[in-house]
């Protein structure tokens, strides 16, 4: 297998030696993403099951970090529905390929500038800004990004730097069906610099926790769906700012709405003020983040997903 590519393979007998999967009920890649006939399963010379295909293909997101280059995909097993068998039932693995810088990738595949992204915002202060999923209790990175309708997403926001404390915010969260945060439609659950707009709606359960180190940020986020969509995947986007401790601005806020009152994740409530001015909109409508970014080296716009929200009816 060249470094341009990816390989999958499965047991033909999944779940019991004498009770045989169909190869065309695994795919790479959310719904909507594998059209691509090699994203779907073939027999291999042994028996099992494969799929090969070039590793931007097949709804594949690419993550640039400072030592390696991810590319990150989801393997599916959606047969056709049947009441009572078990063996019907679908799922999802999570699919990782990872490169070290020092590695170099065919033309295929894109290729790393070998500078780090933030580095081109931030060449004097060299900060890490980093989305990542943690798991329930917040132990550690959730290695699947598999969620079911009314779960949790557990989100930390983080910036470090070893020489600097800083504090770090939240200024805007957006969703969208794709990975360009310019596509359509889009739902901003963070806005208006810092409040968490999400959290108004009837009995959600979307906040910032309390703040439990400045460089860092935990957001609960009640899954959901857009109206009408059958692709069940989300990716997400947030505008993050670090300030240094030392500074104040109360222009800055991670506020969320909790039992009818705005709160600071900070303590000082009065810089959710402004929060009450923000509208409160249903998911069926799509949203824009009124959130604009000036381009300083303490700014950057950070990424993470797919991130697949499934039903009941999906498995």
């Amino acid at each position: 297998m060249s470094r341009d590519s990816i390989e999958v393979t499965m047991k033909a007998r999944l779940f019991h030696p004498e009770l045989p999967v169909e190869p065309e009920h695994f795919r790479l890649g959310p719904v909507g993403a594998s059209a691509q006939r090699h994203c779907t399963a073939k027999v291999s010379g042994n028996g099992d099951y494969i799929i090969r295909a070039p590793l931007t293909d097949c709804g594949s997101e690419v993550t640039l970090t400072q030592s390696a280059l991810l590319y990150r995909n989801l393997l599916l097993y959606c047969p056709p529905s049947s009441p009572g068998d078990w063996q019907k039932k679908g799922a999802a693995v999570s699919v990782r390929c990872k490169y070290r810088r020092r590695h170099t990738l065919s033309s295929r595949a894109p290729k790393p500038t070998w500078s780090p992204l933030i580095s081109i915002q931030s060449k004097h202060l060299d900060l890490d800004f980093q989305l990542r999923l943690m798991t329930d209790d917040w132990s550690g990175e959730r290695r699947s990004p598999v969620y079911f309708l009314g779960e949790t997403v557990n989100i930390e926001a983080s910036v470090d730097h070893p020489h600097h404390p800083l504090r770090l915010f939240v200024n805007g969260c957006v969703a969208a069906l794709s990975s360009e945060v310019n596509s359509y439609p889009t739902y901003a659950f963070i806005d208006h610099q810092g409040c968490f707009t999400d959290s108004q709606l009837h009995n959600s359960s979307s906040r910032f926790l309390p703040r439990v180190q400045d460089g860092v940020l935990q957001i609960q986020l009640q899954t959901f769906l857009f109206h009408q969509d059958q692709r069940h995947t989300i990716y997400i986007t947030c505008h993050l700012e670090a300030e240094p401790i030392s500074k104040k601005d109360q222009i800055k806020k991670a506020c969320s709405f909790i039992n009818g009152r705005w709160r600071s994740v900070d303590g000082d409530d009065r810089v959710c003020e402004s929060c009450r001015s923000s509208t409160t909109s249903h998911r069926k409508r799509a949203l824009r983040s009124q959130t604009r970014l000036r381009p300083t080296e303490l700014q950057k716009e950070t990424s993470l997903g797919p991130v697949m929200i499934l039903t009941k009816n999906l498995l």
